[in-house]
């Protein structure tokens, strides 16, 4: 009978022991459901972004970050040979992704989507453990995978933006996980990923800031000891030594010519420093220059447009701090205490990080579409604390109906606020013009690139860029002026100059340096091709500095519209009538830098003709534009064909 009941007794315990089906096993199936859910409602826009980037070539910024890590990787002297507009991490990058994939941006939009993938799945597990909930994790990674991804703001994929977002996302992740479980690792991490951040734009400073503001204040908020928190800023900085040690190993010990990594900080102090001091006039002053051409007025209207159109990440993260400064102050207004929620505290993290992306969209006039990516992402992870609020006040609600009734509402609030990102918009937020049609939406931009793939059409720096890889040598060089570094990747060859293309709107003075310093390098490497892009820059109302100027029939007894015979009385004539205008109608600045442009002009018209397939004219404005129907606006000059002996 005794050992009966052993044997009872050892297979209840065997039993206790086992894998227990039913409700545990339900609930990992459940969640697992869920993250495939949420995989697939994030991963369709981020594909969808990915499939835009990949299928749209960059002319512009994009274009000068893949050539200059070309130029570089085929062995030209960084700071010598070639100059990059590109910040130290972008450049990097780039020169990555040429290497595996060559002169092309495959490589460095690879790269992004990686970055930007492993970022996303990061927010997900931080959100998730902070909230101890999928939901609020599911919308935040959600809305940032639709945000990043979204033609309206997101450019074409080579962009500084979004790899500093990707380190961003990456760092606060981690810092969240090491607060959460206190692992020493996480915290190191968080420091070298979040430093990565202002390598690729010093703006990625917002979220170094908001962790260094949230560790600094948890010793007075009662979170942690001081002791901890120098730990904490130790684990840190450690981590942002590490990351930042072998970048300046590379630079100091190779003694390559570019800025040291956060040199710019030394700038910023700079400006603090009496006006009349030699540190405060070499620091570079981009925002007084661009204030210059584009004012508060014209700025502020186009900022708030662009702000109505982000309505839902903004209002996400503008409902999360309400809530908190609700919950903060409830026990004095109604004087009943709340229980505090661990993840509150986080809110102070996340809510000063978004303020400072927020803040820094206005830093910049010119205030670019990809400038308002960044805060998206720091907006998503904040308004999960938005998410769980809400959620726990639906689940709390009396009956099931009032749960789904709430949650309907929170479900169709979202797809209103973000109805125009997937179906497009009417007006442009640039400008505040009006289109004719909804445009820039995802709808319209997979038109768009089916079109493009359909009839393989190309844009016409492409076709420029073609032309001349088809009608030139590997080892000869070429030369782009204005801003359409695209043209290099298109063609695949180098420029002859150090800076491959131009400033938007030099100073005058710059001007001059400019046009010296292409005259000395062309003449000790004459380039085949010139182009003249004829690239409009901001402010837009004024013509482009033209490299061979076309003037109406009648001038000069022309018989017909053209570019200007090479005779010098007829320029001299020419040249004083355009910059008289220049002057009356703009100031005297634009005048002078027509003025400095006349070396460059000469020596143009000297050394080449112009290249002008099926060619003909049109005036506008009072400002001539060549109109190609392979180049459009951009004129191509070729070299004169030496004579024979």
């Amino acid at each position: 009978m005794s050992k009966h009941r052993h044997k009872i007794r050892t297979a209840k315990k065997r039993h206790e022991t086992l894998p227990q089906s039913g409700k545990p096993m339900s609930q990992t199936r459940k969640s697992a459901l869920l993250i495939t859910l949420v995989a697939a409602l994030a991963g369709i826009p981020f594909a969808l972004g990915k499939h835009f980037e990949f299928n749209s070539p960059c002319a512009f910024d994009g274009g000068a970050y893949v050539y200059s890590a070309a130029h570089i990787l085929d062995g030209a002297e960084i700071g010598v040979e070639e100059i990059p507009s590109a910040q130290l991490g972008t450049l990097l990058v780039n020169m990555l992704g040429v290497k595996l994939f060559g002169f092309n941006d495959f490589g460095p939009k690879l790269i992004q989507m990686l970055l930007q993938a492993g970022a996303l799945v990061l927010m997900f597990i931080a959100i998730r453990r902070l909230f101890g909930s999928i939901l609020p994790a599911a919308v935040a990674v959600i809305v940032a995978s639709v945000y990043l991804s979204a033609p309206l703001i997101a450019k074409y994929g080579n962009v500084k933006e979004q790899y500093m977002i990707a380190f961003m996302i990456a760092g606060a992740s981690c810092f969240v996980l090491y607060e959460l479980n206190g692992k020493w690792p996480l915290a190191l991490a968080a420091g070298a990923l979040a430093s990565f951040a202002p390598l690729f734009k010093q703006t990625g400073m917002s979220v170094i800031g908001a962790i260094g503001l949230y560790v600094v204040a948890q010793p007075f908020l009662k979170h942690k000891t001081f002791k901890q928190m120098g730990r904490d800023i130790l684990l840190l900085l450690a981590g942002l030594a590490l990351a930042m040690a072998p970048l300046y190993i590379w630079i100091l010990g190779w003694d390559v010519q570019m800025n040291l990594p956060y040199s710019f900080v030394g700038y910023v102090f700079a400006k603090f420093i009496p006006a009349g001091s030699e540190a405060a006039q070499a620091a570079p002053d981009y925002i007084g220059a661009s204030r210059k051409l584009v004012s508060f007025s014209e700025q502020w209207p186009r900022v708030l447009r662009y702000y109505r159109l982000l309505m839902l990440p903004i209002a996400l993260a503008l409902g999360a701090i309400v809530v908190r400064l609700l919950r903060l102050a409830w026990p004095r207004i109604a004087g009943r205490k709340i229980e505090p929620k661990n993840y509150d505290r986080f809110v102070l993290l996340f809510a000063v990080w978004w303020l400072l992306d927020m803040a820094f969209v206005w830093i910049s006039p010119r205030s670019y579409e990809q400038y308002y990516l960044p805060l998206n992402a720091s907006a998503a992870m904040l308004g999960g604390y938005l998410v769980i609020t809400y959620w726990q006040a639906a689940r709390n609600a009396d009956s099931a109906g009032r749960r789904i009734a709430a949650l309907a509402l929170a479900l169709i609030a979202m797809v209103g606020m973000s109805w125009h990102i997937f179906f497009g918009i009417t007006t442009s937020p640039h400008s505040g013009t009006k289109y004719p049609r909804p445009a820039r939406g995802y709808l319209q931009k997979l038109d768009e690139i089916a079109d493009r793939r359909e009839k393989k059409a190309k844009g016409p720096w492409e076709v420029v860029g073609e032309y001349i890889r088809n009608n030139s040598q590997p080892n000869d060089k070429m030369y782009v002026w204005g801003w359409y570094p695209g043209m290099y990747v298109a063609a695949g060859r180098f420029s002859s100059a150090s800076k491959a293309c131009t400033l938007p709107r030099p100073a005058v003075g710059e001007m001059k340096q400019i046009v010296a310093q292409l005259i000395e390098e062309f003449t000790r490497e004459m380039p085949k091709f010139i182009v003249d892009s004829r690239k409009l820059h901001i402010p837009t109302d004024r013509p482009p500095y033209v490299l061979w100027p076309v003037v109406p029939k009648g001038f000069a007894q022309m018989a017909n519209n053209g570019f200007i015979p090479n005779n010098d009385r007829i320029i001299e004539t020419y040249d004083k009538q355009w910059a008289d205008m220049l002057k009356t109608r703009f100031d005297e600045a634009e005048a002078l830098r027509y003025q400095a442009l006349a070396p460059l002009r000469k020596f143009i018209r000297d050394n080449y003709d112009v290249v002008e397939p099926d060619q003909y004219v049109a005036i506008k404005d009072g400002v001539f534009l060549i109109i190609h129907r392979q180049f459009s606006q951009h004129v191509l000059f070729q070299r004169k064909q030496t004579p024979k002996p």
